[in-house]
């Protein structure tokens, strides 16, 4: 458990004998929080006292004793590197078939269109896997053998051949709108998990279709449409309260949907989601970038605190709800696409690839994050991580706002990357590349400065062109059973359909939307589902009826006949993409690409206490509080505003927005927030109770709402099952038209009951509202109670005396103006005579000596 990584111990001594063997205090525990800090501890008491007694050991040896004689160390036989004229090499064998069967591809690798496919020769080469050696394998692009299959491939198609996941006939249908520039869209792998059937005061329908998840750039939300094709699909939309740095202009989103892994419960990351966040940090423009910036984890499961209220809690389901982030990685600044690897080798499951747009600041990197253990919701500890950059595979972003699809294929083990400023489609072997050296000298803005924080460089990984020359490629799907991919070209509206096997073309999908962005494929349905970011749309191609003779495949099987007889002659794997001279480059240049930004800050803190759970946020963070440096180029660190426990402060961005319209927002440090205009309702036998968010007991004529301000009553669960009412001026009414009696109340015709029974009862208070208002148990206006409004014309007053002020002003100004001007008048009337007079003596033009006065 963090941040013990290890779960077992060996305590040596000087004779490296093995002395002591145990796990951890906090090996074996359920769940995370059971093993609280004084448990933890305990390991630190039980290391010392082991250490202790063996130096105590080695103090009371006896000088005397001859020291033991080391044992003698064999001197190893010299040996001598391979040259080229020592590796031995046998002739290369006859091309092989090409592996494209027919057809002819616009897209094809190659990038001549008659040449899609690909062919190899090989030959003996010894020593095997010898990066001195010549390779072992050569290829070549090439083009179906016969020449009568080069254009077509109808000789080999049923009639009216189609594709399943769109169906012989097909439609475009729109399925949900109103998002904010979404970006991806992602199904979740338990449908209702989540929601479960009520939160934020509204039903949900957990067994009801599936459920589809979209991430909005514009207002850096995840909006979740649930029950998605039946008659109770619905919308709800949530984020972090932290958006500003941990769900900031998201671009990507992925779920592990890695169901049977066989990892135990507490160890197994399904149903966790990943967000890629295409930022530099910059704290929504009100700071200057600082590339502290990668992909956030989090658990969909609303247990253990992945789901929180405003201050933190447990989210109630009458509650607005908040994720809160189990875990985040900063080494991917300007992350545009990101995928979860579905491997079943890492002890979590939780490894993600994501796009780097920054890379090294010319050209953008993949990067492969493992995040091991996360640290779980509510902590900082970012010690146990691995993440390893791949320098050679070169990434160009394209256009702001553009996502990059990306997906791992199950069982090839392979990765498949769109490019969009690159116009290509990239296949990169996921288990390939060897380590070269650390990358906390060129790329020094990481996440943690401890050993157990895995930072490298990672070299002479295997990847090709899978497709090129398609216009502006965003967005991409993997067909379930594997064999298709579907590529959004983004430019021209298309959707292409390429065998992922032959890399061929299969069909093209032309559509009205020319800003597409992530697709998915929904998992039960089998239908395709894509985003638009300009038309705020999720959408669908619909099937109009099945898919009952699908294309045949494109791959020549005399292809793959010579590559099995190839393999079992070389007597091993031969792979056609590996470059068999690379050799990783374990040289550290003198350069860095970054400056590191947390040198003085928790994050980067070389002490484990500042970032640990068990030892508690930094302390000093409280300082914070009173900084009002918040310039653009300030001093003021906001990553430290977070690492110190703050979600209310004078300098993070969009403030206004943190409470409902108007409210105003107080911290409480190391949990949340609390606002001003929220309220908890429980009603007890029709006793009502008054609180707020944090339980403290508030009087009702305690309570003044003003004007402008929305106010959310929230109406928790009760046993009698009602709810709580209050008349308020209908949406219809307007000052001119209220209708007052002689107690200042307003007409009944104008007024409108509104109601709500377990969730939020919204009250925005405007102009027309009365003085006060009552609020009663639904059924019983007995039980009540009397909020009072403030005055209707104070804030006019307010605007009386400011205008009138201004108009006091408006009018001084306007009598000074016409006394400067009399007095100008004046001025300009006497030099006027005076410079006659000179006229008349000198007989010269009164034209040049006329002077006006400088005022």
């Amino acid at each position: 458990t963090t941040p013990f990584g290890h779960p077992s111990y060996v305590i040596l001594d000087a004779d490296l004998r093995v002395r002591h063997k145990f796990i951890g205090p906090c090996c074996g525990y359920e769940s995370y929080f059971d093993c609280t800090a004084d448990i933890a501890m305990n390991l630190d008491a039980k290391l010392t006292g082991y250490i202790n007694t063996l130096i105590q050991e080695g103090n009371n040896f006896s000088k005397d004793t001859p020291a033991p004689t080391p044992a003698p160390i064999p001197t190893p036989a010299p040996s001598s590197a391979p040259t080229m004229e020592e590796c031995r090499t046998g002739d290369f064998s006859p091309w092989s078939e090409c592996s494209l069967k027919c057809g002819s591809n616009p897209f094809s690798a190659s990038g001549n269109p008659f040449e899609g496919g690909i062919q190899f020769r090989w030959r003996e080469v010894s020593p095997e896997n010898d990066h001195r050696c010549p390779s072992p394998i050569e290829t070549r692009p090439c083009a179906p053998q016969l020449q009568s299959h080069r254009l077509s491939c109808s000789q080999f198609d049923p009639p009216n051949a189609c594709i399943s996941e769109l169906g012989e006939f097909y439609s475009l249908e729109t399925v949900a709108s109103g998002f904010s520039a979404p970006r991806d869209v992602a199904f979740h792998p338990t449908p209702g998990m989540h929601l479960r059937e009520y939160s934020e005061g509204r039903k949900f329908y957990p067994n009801s279709g599936e459920e589809a998840w979209v991430v909005n750039g514009a207002n850096h939300s995840v909006s979740i449409v649930a029950s998605v094709g039946t008659e109770y699909q619905t919308t709800i939309s949530r984020r972090d309260r932290g958006y500003y740095h941990y769900m900031v202009n998201a671009t990507s989103l992925a779920f592990n949907d890695v169901s049977n892994s066989g990892r135990t419960p507490d160890r197994d990351g399904f149903n966790y989601f990943a967000i890629c966040n295409d930022n530099a940090n910059t704290y929504l423009e009100k700071k200057e970038p600082n590339f502290f910036m990668g992909p956030t984890l989090y658990s969909s499961d609303p247990e253990n605190r992945n789901l929180v209220n405003r201050l933190g809690e447990v989210c109630k389901p009458e509650e607005p709800c908040y994720f809160l982030h189990s875990d985040m990685l900063h080494e991917a600044p300007a992350c545009i696409g990101i995928a979860h690897d579905p491997e079943l080798s890492t002890t979590y499951g939780n490894v993600y690839w994501a796009f780097d747009s920054t890379g090294n600041r010319k050209m953008g990197q993949l990067v492969r994050f493992d995040f091991q253990q996360p640290h779980g919701p509510g902590s900082m500890d970012h010690s146990v991580a691995a993440v390893r950059r791949f320098v050679e595979i070169k990434l160009e972003r394209g256009p702001e706002g553009v996502h990059a699809g990306m997906v791992v294929h199950p069982t090839l083990r392979q990765l498949f990357i769109s490019v969009p400023g690159g116009g290509k489609i990239i296949v990169v072997n996921a288990d390939s590349g060897s380590y070269a050296r650390t990358a906390r000298m060129e790329y020094p803005i990481f996440s943690n400065r401890l050993p157990s924080f895995e930072y490298s460089i990672w070299e002479c990984v295997e990847q090709r062109v899978f497709a090129q020359n398609i216009q502006t490629p965003s967005g991409m799907a993997l067909s379930n059973d594997g064999g298709r991919l579907f590529v959004a070209e983004r430019a021209t509206g298309n959707i292409l359909v390429f065998e992922v096997d032959s890399g061929a073309l299969l069909h093209s999908i032309s559509t009205e939307f020319k800003t597409i962005g992530g697709m998915a494929i929904a998992p039960v349905s089998n239908e395709l589902y894509f985003v638009d970011d300009k038309t705020n749309t999720l959408n669908k191609i619909r099937p109009e009826s099945p898919c009952n003779a699908p294309f045949s495949s494109r791959l020549n099987p005399d292809f793959i006949s010579d590559l099995e007889q190839a393999q079992q002659a070389y007597g091993g794997e031969l792979s056609l993409t590996k470059d068999y001279r690379c050799k990783a480059n374990p040289i550290i240049p003198d350069s860095s690409y970054f400056d590191q930004v947390h040198s003085d800050t928790g994050y980067a803190d070389e002490n484990e206490d500042v970032q640990s759970v068990m030892a508690g946020m930094d302390a000093s963070a409280a300082l914070l509080v009173n900084r009002t440096d918040c310039g653009y180029d300030s001093d003021l660190n906001f990553d430290a505003l977070l690492l110190g426990g703050y979600f209310c402060h004078l300098c993070l961005p969009e403030g206004h927005l943190t409470c409902d319209t108007g409210g105003e927002c107080s911290n409480v440090q190391w949990l949340g927030y609390l606002c001003n205009n929220e309220f908890i309702i429980s009603i007890e036998d029709l006793a009502i109770q008054i609180t707020t968010a944090d339980g403290t007991k508030v009087e009702s004529n305690d309570i003044l709402l003003k004007r402008d301000v929305t106010y959310r009553f929230t109406i928790l669960e009760n046993e009698e099952n009602v709810g709580l009412c209050t008349s308020v001026p209908s949406e219809a009414s307007s000052p001119s038209r209220r209708l007052y009696g002689s107690s200042g109340s307003m007409s009944s015709d104008l007024l409108q009951t509104k109601c709500a029974t377990k969730g939020p009862l919204m009250i925005s208070v405007t102009s027309s509202f009365p003085s006060k208002i009552v609020m009663f148990v639904e059924g019983n206006e007995g039980a009540s109670f009397t909020v009072l409004v403030e005055h209707e014309n104070s804030k006019r007053w307010w605007i009386i005396i400011t205008a009138s002020a201004v108009g006091f002003l408006l009018v001084v100004l306007a009598a000074l103006f016409l006394i400067r001007k009399k007095m100008t008048s004046k001025s300009y009337t006497n030099t006027k005579d005076e410079n006659s007079q000179d006229d008349s003596s000198t007989g010269s033009s009164g034209e040049e000596k006329i002077s006006f006065p400088l005022h």
